[in-house]
């Protein structure tokens, strides 16, 4: 055994270290140990304390491989240790294989022995109920106690094929560029066996996070991103258990490193009933979709299109110049499907210049098709050097951002004559210098792309990606122009600086008194409306001028003080949604009018509450100036989601907020910048921007608003949500109207 493994000791370049790193150093001795300790070796070849050591010693590792199991003995060679601590030799990681109620005295002997980590590859933890739950809170306080990083439980394992670490156990993994954190196992077997099956790049990494007890998302993410092996990273993600962190960590590694994440439950309905309309239109999977967009990442939404796109990114560069793509067909009907996938995915086709098309005419003759898709209409089938000479005048084109080969490629010699075999696979690799050097991606769509031909090894041995399906190549394509659309933004950007919902330290301190106290000192989570407005207004938050009114005398004044129409409104601790309830009168204009509507809403909203068997809480009326109808009605709202914190929502608003569902959402916190793109994202955008000769809205007055409500909502840390809807923005003006919070009642979220 050696005692120095030259490979698990190389340094990580600086260059590639991302700010972000939680136990960098003790990543490092996990994922590239000196040695291994396998606890619960066994002589039986089905079990896996067998299995582990057969495999590191199948793969190469060279590092120590030390078996433990009381009996000792010897194992495939190898001297049996009768416990973790009496292990010899260099050994940074432990590989368990016992029972689950055997781990965590295990995982502290480990910590007596100076281990950096531990692979809990049993299951009966959490997933199995209260009693495995306990079991878990055990696990990680024995690994908290000692010192010890855990991979798991209930994990099926990790990789580092370049140092020979297999203890997952493929056979015929590649070793290549590709890193995969799986929460589920199955799911990393899926993709490991059909890398296998399929021509491409291979691995690095690969973690199956499994029940993510200790180690998460992001610390992996954070290792990833320095790791100079590694040129994409795949992530199959359930839930995120930290996902704040996980999106740090994301943002931090993808201007320099592509992470393409398929997230599970994007259906499933959310783990709580929405209170608000930000709630109900800002659905989970849709926080997931922007939160991914914000960081860099690119998401697939299908299992196998997440090996597809990661080769492609690890392979090809970023769409980053030109407005669109192009495709170079060698029949009509796919080159139609293509077209359609990649309009169906939100990528344009590049328009062809003239000059282009002339020189393309030249070379393919007068049957070709010269839009976009380019078809060949035969040209190429007796001489497939015609290809890279085509996508050679295509991508020198400053339209064109990259290429879809679409066809036959890679099997003319299948297909037509043996004899252009030799002219297949020079043009293969002419077709792989063309775009290296015009540094734009290219991804080839061919029928016989799984035959094995010269010409499709030559490809794929240069980083082309090679698909059989018409549809994947596209949306691999596609996924290369949303990394090249990120990295242009970031770019435009520049450094990043303050933005909405970034809260400087003892900014717009909380006013006194606290507008909140009386919630607090109620245990009430929903703020009446006077509470959510005093918040706002500290912030600067424009709303409608309005009166807080106990009795009909004192509404009757605010009439006078406001003048013209007014809207009365109820103000009660448990009915929010006011409209439904009969807690709205609008265009009262007389003290007879006022006086009536006083009564009205508050018999209303009893009357309502009293039919669901509801306390109606009315605390008195908002009398509030009525305001010409706006431009536009929107929705700006904040809520906390579990995994990714605070979420700003803006869109479409008024009465049928919900039906409409037109609404952009971003984690918080975002830049100015990012509140235009959402902005603009909109359907209702041309209506903000003035539309058949209307004048806009005041674009920068509606940022400021939305901007205010992030940093409000975001100041107090027992804000659970915070919303304005209708806010009415016009040109000379922009003013919310309603307003509505809640807050946290856990004593811990609520003390700050």
């Amino acid at each position: 055994m050696t005692m120095e493994h030259p490979k698990a000791a190389a340094a990580v370049p600086a260059t590639r270290t991302p700010a972000i790193r939680e136990d960098g150093p003790q990543l490092e001795r996990i994922l590239r140990p000196r040695g291994i300790a396998v606890v619960g070796a066994s002589q039986e070849p089905t079990k896996r304390g067998y299995q582990v050591v057969r495999a590191l010693q199948n793969r190469g590792y060279e590092g120590n491989i030390q078996p433990v199991n009381p009996s000792g003995g010897v194992l495939l060679g190898l001297p049996v240790a009768p416990s973790v601590e009496a292990a010899s030799g260099p050994v940074d990681l432990a590989v368990i294989c016992t029972p689950a109620p055997t781990v965590p005295e295990l995982i502290r002997a480990c910590g007596r022995r100076g281990l950096a980590g531990a692979v809990v590859l049993a299951a009966g933890f959490r997933e199995l109920g209260e009693r495995g739950a306990a079991l878990e809170a055990a696990l990680t306080a024995a690994a908290r106690e000692s010192g010890v990083r855990v991979i798991g439980p209930n994990t099926s394992g990790i990789l580092n094929l370049p140092l020979g670490l297999d203890l997952i156990g493929v056979p015929g993994t590649r070793p290549g560029r590709l890193a995969l954190l799986a929460q589920s196992g199955n799911a990393a077997l899926a993709l490991l066996n059909d890398a296998v099956d399929r021509p491409g790049e291979g691995f690095s990494f690969v973690v199956g996070l499994g029940n993510e007890s200790d180690l998460r998302f992001h610390e992996y993410l954070a290792f990833l991103g320095g790791a100079p092996e590694v040129g994409a990273v795949m992530v199959h993600a359930e839930s995120f258990r930290d996902g704040e962190a996980f999106l740090r960590v994301a943002r931090d590694v993808a201007p320099h490193l592509p992470v393409v994440v398929l997230k599970g439950g994007r259906t499933r309905a959310g783990d709580r009933a929405a209170r608000s309309h930000t709630g109900a239109v800002a659905s989970d999977h849709l926080v997931v979709r922007s939160a991914l967009r914000q960081a860099g990442a690119v998401e697939v939404t299908r299992s196998d299109d997440l090996l597809p796109v990661a080769r492609m990114l690890a392979g090809q560069p970023a769409a980053r110049r030109g407005r669109g793509l192009a495709i170079l067909a060698d029949g009509g009907g796919q080159g139609t499907l293509a077209a359609d996938t990649l309009e169906e995915a939100g990528v344009p086709l590049a328009e062809l210049g003239e000059g282009t098309r002339t020189r393309l005419r030249e070379l393919l003759g007068p049957n070709a098709a010269l839009g976009n898709p380019v078809d060949f209409a035969g040209a190429a089938d007796r001489d497939p050097s015609v290809f890279p000479q085509a996508l050679e005048l295509i991508l020198a084109d400053p339209e064109v951002a990259g290429v879809v080969v679409v066809g036959l490629f890679g099997g003319y010699a299948i297909r037509f004559a043996a004899e252009l075999e030799g002219a297949e696979w020079t043009a293969a690799g002419e077709l792989a210098g063309v775009a290296r050097d015009a540094g734009k991606p290219l991804v080839v769509h061919s029928i016989y792309a799984e035959s094995g031909s010269r010409a499709i090894r030559e490809l794929v041995e240069a980083g082309v990606p090679v698909l059989r399906s018409v549809e994947t190549a596209c949306r691999a394509a596609a996924a290369s122009w949303e990394r090249g659309r990120h990295l242009e933004v970031l770019a435009g950007r520049g450094p990043a600086s303050r933005g909405a919902g970034d809260v400087a330290p003892g900014a717009a301190a909380a006013p006194e008194p606290d507008p909140l106290e009386p919630a607090r000192q109620e245990g009430r989570p929903a703020l009446l409306e006077t509470e959510s407005r005093a918040l706002l207004e500290r912030w600067g938050v424009p709303l409608v001028t309005a009166r807080f009114c106990t009795t009909g005398e004192e509404a009757v004044q605010a009439l006078a003080e406001l003048g013209g129409e007014v809207v009365v409104k109820a103000v009660s601790g448990t009915v929010l949604h006011k409209t439904e309830a009969g807690g709205v009168v609008v265009g009262c204009a007389t003290p007879e009018a006022v006086e009536s509507a006083y009564g009205s809403v508050r018999r209303g909203v009893e009357e309502w509450a009293g039919e669901r068997g509801l306390d109606p809480d009315v605390r008195g009326v908002l009398v509030a100036r009525r305001l010409p109808s706006p431009t536009v009605e929107l929705l700006v709202g904040v809520r906390r989601d579990a995994s990714f914190g605070h979420v700003l929502t803006v869109g479409a608003g008024g009465t049928a907020v919900e039906v409409l569902k037109d609404v952009a959402v971003r984690v918080l916190p975002v830049e100015p910048a990012e509140i235009r793109e959402m902005l603009d994202e909109l359907r209702i955008a041309p209506l903000l921007r003035g539309h058949r000769g209307r004048p806009p809205v005041d674009l920068e007055g509606l940022v400021r608003l939305i901007a205010n409500l992030a940093s409000a909502a975001c100041a107090v840390p027992e804000l659970e949500e915070l919303e304005l809807n209708p806010v009415f923005a016009s040109p000379d003006s922009v003013v919310a109207v309603d307003a509505r919070g809640y807050r946290s009642t856990a004593p811990e979220v609520a003390a700050g």
